[in-house]
């Protein structure tokens, strides 16, 4: 249970009321008794109810009026009562009256305050003291008497010794108490501001792993999309790679085929080269024998001519032989004529003459013939010349087409020659072509079942990452109990006093809401604490706040919010009044802020991935560097950049300014440094803002569903 003073005051007023209370209704009744005896008068017991309740009333307006915790309430108490007693104790006959005050001194003792109770004593004893005396002067004077007033004012006395004697013991043993509580309270305080400190480091681990999974989670949700994406190229590249290999087994097929046919065509080729060269020779012998054929039909032409002017000779001879013939005819002729008229003398003349006419005759016959022969032989001859001639034309033209052959087989020759060296070049490269065709069949297989693995792994990474994904939900929760549990933790902390104004300094943030009658936030402002005083801070009044100024004098009230890091310390019901002697810009005013806050942590928001480029500034060397956003939300930001600066930089002040990001425009984000880690060089940053941009909350909402 919390101690608190005013509430065990309260309570101790209660209970000395409830006996007063008890005590006034128990005498009461007792002197109606004895009204109805006939002991007491009316008047008597007016007066008697008049010492009674009269003070008790007071007593309750005291209590109304100075509030139920009143220190004032124990003397009314004892001086309202105390009339009643004496009252009683000088009215009364009773031995034993002495004793009506006695429960009411045993509930005073709950004040624990020693000189009250000696001067309740005291004024008690006195009091007895003086009834004693009117009854011994009224004659109460026997020896009973006497030994009545001892045993009265012994009791009284020893009653009060126990009081002081108690109080002084409750004291001795609070103070030993309370000093105990205290060494332990300080120990507790040191513990407390340990575990505060711890408490926020796990809170901030703990928004460091969160903003992390979150990180992580997007990634792993890119990683599956990519793994998808991959098993499906995977799964092409294997039936592609199948394909290829089922290609290269028929290419290879066709290569061996190939590889057979260039063999025989190299075979062919060396044959036919082998046959050119062989008809090469041949056509040079047939080009020789065509020019012999050539000289020859030339010497045929020649003797043709000869023959030809010899013919004509020969005609011409035969012509003349003709004429002889016709002359010795003539001659036997006009012999025989003569020899007739020779008569006997001339008869063997006649016969020689006959003869010579015979042989004319013959030799014109023969002539004839031969003539017919050699006309015949000039026909023959003419149609020989022509087809000689003809022969000639074509033995020339055959010549032309036959050393046209021979350069044609010539070139032949040579370009089968250099066909097979080229086709053994061929043959070599379809050797070679038909040993990497092997070599890539072999390698395609292998490729093949390093896709076939490969595949494997992907579905396997596939799974494992979608595993990592539903883990990362059981994972989400616990962060998000260890979050709740580490921030009630904090929360009772708060309550119980060990955060609060000590824990604010100047350059705060703080916004303030002022409050309707129902306690509900109206108008928020933000600020910056510019002094940090015992009884609350202050703030400087610029712009639409100097009203407050004014409406703190109507006994308005505010929410105050201060951000220490990831704490939101929260005051309700604090009243404002201006700061005299500040008049810096609008003023200042001062929020009186008293009791402890509550210690809540900030919410976390959704964080929406970005890639723009940004610029960011530390605050304490004013020294700019470049990087690339890599995610935003309402109260934080990451990047990621090349500067070693970043390495070991938390706790650091920075500002950022984004590349592009038309919603801010141009403004610079504040942020301290949380996180930093290293890949490889480059390091990705996160930061916390001092404050929630509800700007970029409603942004990231409305534009990022993830």
């Amino acid at each position: 249970m919390e101690y608190k003073e005013e509430v065990f005051k309260k309570s101790a007023n209660r209970k000395a009321m409830a006996i007063w209370l008890t005590l006034c209704i128990v005498l009461s009744g007792a002197y109606a008794l004895e009204i109805i005896k006939g002991l007491r008068t009316i008047n008597y017991y007016t007066l008697f109810l008049a010492i009674c309740w009269i003070p008790f009333v007071i007593g309750l307006i005291m209590l109304k009026a100075l509030g139920a915790s009143s220190d004032f309430y124990k003397w009314a108490v004892a001086i309202g009562y105390g009339a009643l007693y004496v009252f009683v104790l000088m009215t009364s006959t009773s031995a034993l009256s002495f004793v009506y005050i006695l429960p009411l001194n045993s509930m005073l003792v709950l004040f624990k305050n020693r000189n009250f109770m000696l001067k309740c004593g005291i004024a008690n004893v006195l009091v007895l003291i003086a009834a004693i005396a009117k009854n011994f002067l009224a004659g109460a004077n026997t020896a009973t008497d006497i030994t009545s007033y001892e045993i009265q004012v012994a009791c009284t006395i020893l009653c009060y010794v126990g009081y002081v004697l108690s109080i002084n013991h409750m004291n001795k043993s609070d103070g030993a108490m309370l000093g105990a509580v205290n060494s332990n309270l300080q120990k507790v305080i040191v513990t407390i501001e340990q575990v505060k400190s711890a408490s926020s480091a796990v809170v901030d681990g703990v928004t460091v792993v969160r903003e992390l999974a979150d990180e992580n989670r997007e990634g792993a949700g890119i990683v599956v999309q990519s793994m998808e994406e991959l098993s499906k190229n995977s799964r092409v590249l294997h039936e592609k790679t199948a394909s290829s290999m089922d290609m290269t087994e028929e290419i290879h097929t066709q290569a061996e085929s190939m590889s057979g046919l260039i063999e025989r065509i190299v075979s062919l080729s060396g044959q036919s080269a082998s046959h050119a060269q062989i008809s090469s020779r041949e056509l040079a012998e047939v080009v020789g024998a065509t020019n012999l054929m050539a000289s020859l039909s030339a010497d045929v032409e020649a003797v043709l001519n000869v023959f030809k002017k010899e013919f004509g000779m020969v005609k011409k001879e035969t012509g003349t032989i003709e004429g002889i013939t016709s002359k010795t005819n003539l001659l036997a002729l006009n012999a025989s004529i003569e020899a007739a008229r020779a008569g006997e003398a001339g008869k063997g003349f006649a016969v020689v003459a006959n003869e010579i006419r015979d042989l004319s005759m013959g030799t014109q016959s023969s002539s004839s013939r031969i003539l017919s022969a050699l006309k015949h032989l000039e026909e023959t001859s003419g149609k020989m010349t022509q087809s000689i001639v003809k022969i000639l034309e074509q033995i020339s033209m055959t010549q032309e087409k036959v050393n046209q052959v021979h350069a044609s087989v010539a070139s032949i020759t040579e370009d089968s020659h250099l066909l097979g060296k080229e086709i053994k070049v061929v043959d070599g490269a379809m050797r070679d072509v038909e040993t990497s065709n092997k070599s890539m069949v072999e390698n395609m297989k292998q490729i093949n079942d390093v896709m076939e693995s490969m595949t494997q792994s992907v579905d396997y990474s596939e799974e494992t990452t979608r595993t990592m994904l539903s883990k990362y939900a059981e994972t989400s929760d616990n962060i998000a109990n260890i979050e709740k549990v580490v921030g009630k933790l904090m929360e009772e902390l708060g309550d119980g006093g060990f955060m609060g104004l000590k824990d604010v300094t100047k350059g705060m943030r703080l916004s303030f809401t002022t409050q309707d009658e129902s306690g509900k936030g109206v108008t928020e402002y933000k600020s910056e604490i510019m002094e940090v005083v015992p009884d609350g801070v202050l703030i400087n009044v610029t712009g639409s706040m100097a009203q407050l100024v004014k409406q703190s004098a109507r006994e308005q009230k505010y929410i105050v919010c201060i951000v220490k890091e990831n704490i939101l310390y929260r005051w309700e019901d604090i009243k404002a009044v201006p700061v005299s002697g500040k008049k810096e810009a609008g003023g200042y005013l001062k929020f009186l802020i008293t009791g402890n806050p509550k210690v809540l942590n900030r919410r976390k928001y959704k964080r929406m991935p970005m890639h723009h480029s940004c610029r960011i500034t530390m605050r304490d060397t004013n020294l700019t560097y470049n990087g690339k956003m890599v995610n935003i939300s309402a109260n934080g930001f990451a990047f990621v950049t090349s500067e070693y600066n970043f390495a070991n930089a938390k706790g650091r002040m920075l500002e950022l300014e984004i590349d592009g990001f038309k919603l801010l425009k141009g403004c610079v984000l504040e942020g301290c440094l949380i996180r930093s880690s290293n890949d490889e060089g480059k390091y990705f940053v996160g930061c916390r803002m001092p404050e929630d941009n509800i700007v970029i909350r409603d942004y990231v909402n409305e534009n990022y569903m993830g």
